[in-house]
């Protein structure tokens, strides 16, 4: 009689915690507010990267409020990096294609000035190609 008990006190707790699991179910698009990944950007095969940002993640755009000066410029966008390489302008996003991206994470302003230094107000956007 005692086995029996444990047991279902056991079968409980294991279909407790099932329940409790969230699953591959609920893993899809905006799980990571950080990241967009190529799931995500296969059906969006015809944007381009900015596009793509704006469709799924656009409060990327709207996290810099404050203007920071970069190459001689004022912006409130996060900079770009390709590859691990910055790009020299916010508005390259365009020439990328969302097809050829592996993903895309954003960085906030204080996570992105600890790894690249200053000059990243606004945070940064990472992105690595598929090739």
């Amino acid at each position: 009689m005692r086995f029996h008990r444990s047991g279902t006190i056991l079968l409980a707790f294991v279909l407790f915690l099932g329940a409790c699991y969230p699953g591959r179910a609920n893993s899809g698009a905006g799980q990571n507010p950080d990241l967009i990944g190529n799931w995500e950007l296969q059906e969006l095969s015809d944007y381009n990267a900015l596009e793509a940002i704006r469709r799924l993640r656009p409060a990327w755009l709207r996290a810099g409020t404050r203007p920071s000066v970069a190459v001689g410029r004022t912006t409130s966008y996060p900079r770009v990096h390709l590859n691990g390489v910055p790009l020299s302008a916010f508005g390259q996003l365009e020439e990328i294609s969302a097809a050829d991206v592996r993903e895309m994470r954003f960085l906030n302003g204080p996570d992105a000035s600890t790894r690249f230094g200053t000059g990243y107000v606004n945070g940064a956007i990472l992105i690595t190609l598929e090739r």
